[in-house]
């Protein structure tokens, strides 16, 4: 029935993908703003649709969606910045992102967090989340954004909202996805209804509401239920006109975004989220799709207004599989693995490589992460430093360690203590931060700077012409590397790189230990400059000992969660809100755990800053 999402266009002379207010209506463009409030006090569609395109990212200041529900407790206050402040005799500038991708400087020492949210756009499901969503509304495996336009990254990331527009060739997918998902869901009807499809509109009506509540995240308008009913009875026969609800459904921008206009809070600029909109926020941040029944449920019942509320939510949601899986999502997107499945290597060169060990380095990084964080002493000193594993126990033979009793085919492979120290050692990141022949000093080394420091390294110039040194005969990686402090366009930026990124040079391409290389000793030694561990080192497990001491180090954790949590860089006037996050998951031992919750209770999480509620 590919024709019937078409017939979205043509019904009753206008469009049937939601169109809300002060949005061009066409027959290929949505910029996906919001509606006006309609008699239940809830976002409607002002009764057309259109196709979903964004050409640009909108802001939540020109969305009117679901309504008034009580004021939130604990409004937030001014605090003191916590944590302490960054060396700010750094040469180097960090990494976070203002609201126009540019670097901002560390965070100033006595700048005072005045308690009040940043910005908040109108977040489209990015892909995974897309897949994640179908499958919890659906029950439907099949992942159809095989076909989507690859999200953009950001940060390691694809949840970005800065970057989330939406061009014609995905607009065409989600059609195309609609489509599919409804003719599946049709084959058996009356289960996907919930009553029999005989009973007529009757069945349709409660259909519709309480379909459409778990799809928008929130109540349907009355509008709303009334505009979808009416498609129901456009089509002469039943179960086409269902096909044709639920495609408009899941082509819906209430569907396909997550658009915020929370509650006004007395004598203050901001707004407080209501109990629909912190549940969804929850479920994406903490578990990577929909609200689960137990959360509709707190938020049918207006119970997500307090601090003590959200809290006993997210610890629920961080103990539920779900959370485990998107926590693992967030160490792949920070170590840059989503190339993994794609590594290939010349097994003539590395004799221990064959195409099966890219998913169980993958699956290892992975189980590592979640296992330390929910099953072990769950602090990032440990993420950073321990000389232990989790994996398919064929890897004990990998890295030559020792591979204890399997659960659930995962071993924890205890590794030599003089060679293997955290994520930093583990194959995965060494692979991926390799070229295909050789090691890659650059890429582990701008990796420690930006993504373990947060410290931004300048561009190179525009005209300059990058290629690796040339392997010669008998000559190191570190000897060929040289080069790069004689060049006076390269040695700027390379002097902060190299001396980090020749320490991994025990770790060839594959991420196995070498001693030698063309038959010559390794240097592993290496240098930190421009931060609060700075001093030379050793060796990459040295190295990790000390990243593990440094408070920057801390800090830009924090600041890669607040990235995936809000879907978004951290500006400048925020730097205080990151110390004072730091701060708590400092006081807290470094339990990551703890770090999650403390964002949820953030005040960029429960509030809407003053230009997303004009």
């Amino acid at each position: 029935m590919g024709s019937t999402t078409r017939k979205l266009h043509l019904k009753g002379g206008h469009h049937w993908l939601l169109k809300p207010r002060g949005c061009v209506a066409t027959s290929a463009v949505l910029l996906a703003c919001g509606g006006a409030p309609d008699a239940d006090n809830q976002a409607i569609a002002g009764g057309s649709f259109t196709t979903p395109m964004v050409t640009s990212n909108p802001s939540a200041s020109n969305l009117a969606l679901p309504g008034a529900s009580s004021t939130p407790s604990g409004v937030p206050t001014a605090a003191p910045a916590a944590g302490g402040t960054e060396d700010t005799g750094s040469p180097l500038p960090t990494d976070a992102q203002s609201g126009d991708g540019s670097p901002t400087s560390p965070t100033p020492a006595g700048r005072i967090d005045d308690g009040q949210p940043g910005r908040s756009l109108v977040r489209r499901l990015s892909n995974a989340e897309y897949r994640a969503t179908v499958e919890s509304l659906l029950g439907h495996g099949t992942d159809y954004t095989v076909n989507f336009p690859t999200d953009t990254i950001v940060n390691g990331f694809t949840n970005n909202t800065d970057v989330q527009d939406v061009g014609p060739a995905l607009v065409e997918q989600y059609l195309a996805a609609a489509e599919a998902l409804s003719d599946d869901a049709v084959r058996d009807v009356d289960p996907l209804l919930g009553c029999p499809l005989a009973q007529g509109e009757a069945c349709i009506a409660t259909f519709v509401e309480g379909f459409g509540k778990r799809a928008f995240r929130r109540p349907t308008t009355s509008v709303e239920r009334t505009e979808l009913l009416q498609l129901f009875r456009s089509e002469p026969n039943a179960v086409d006109g269902v096909r044709l609800v639920l495609q408009a459904i899941l082509t819906s921008p209430s569907f396909l975004y997550r658009a915020e206009v929370g509650v006004p809070v007395a004598g203050e600029s901001f707004a407080a989220l209501n109990s629909w909109e912190i549940a969804t926020r929850l479920s994406y941040f903490l578990t990577g799709t929909m609200p689960d029944a137990d959360l509709f449920a707190a938020a049918e019942a207006d119970l997500l207004v307090s601090a003590e509320s959200v809290e006993a939510e997210a610890r629920r949601l961080l103990a539920t599989p779900a959370a485990r899986n998107n926590v693992a999502d967030f160490f792949s997107g920070w170590l840059n693995l989503s190339a993994v499945d794609r590594l290939q290597r010349d097994t003539t060169q590395f004799a221990d490589w064959d195409s099966q060990l890219p998913p169980l380095l993958w699956d290892e990084t992975r189980a590592f992460a979640t296992r330390v964080i929910f099953d072990g002493d769950g602090d990032l000193t440990t993420l950073l430093t321990a000389p232990f594993t989790y994996g398919d126990p064929a890897l004990a033979q990998y890295y030559g360690g020792t591979a204890g009793p399997v659960t659930d085919g995962v071993s924890r492979i205890e590794l030599p203590t003089t060679q293997r120290a955290g994520l930093l050692t583990q194959a995965s990141f060494l692979a991926t931060h390799s070229k295909e022949i050789q090691t890659d000093p650059v890429s582990r080394g701008k990796f420690v700077r930006e993504r373990m420091l947060c410290q931004g390294i300048p561009a190179p110039p525009a005209d300059l012409m990058i290629t690796a040194p040339a392997i010669t005969p008998g000559s190191t990686t570190r000897e060929r590397f040289a080069q790069h402090e004689e060049e006076p366009s390269c040695a700027g930026c390379h002097l902060l790189i190299d001396p980090v990124g020749l320490a991994f040079e025990h770790y060839d391409a594959i991420g196995q230990w070498r001693d030698q290389e063309q038959g010559k000793d390794i240097d592993a030694s290496g240098d930190l400059t421009g931060t609060d561990v700075s001093g030379p080192f050793v060796g990459v497990v040295e190295m990790a000992d000390r990243l593990a001491q440094s408070e920057l180090a801390r800090e830009c954790f924090v600041r890669y969660w607040f990235r995936f949590a809000f879907g978004r860089g951290e500006s400048d006037s925020e730097a205080a809100r990151i110390a004072t996050i730091t701060g708590q998951f400092e006081a807290a031992q470094q339990d990551v755990q703890e770090l999650l919750v403390a964002l949820t209770l953030s005040p960029d999480f429960r509030y809407l800053a003053k230009e997303a509620t004009q």
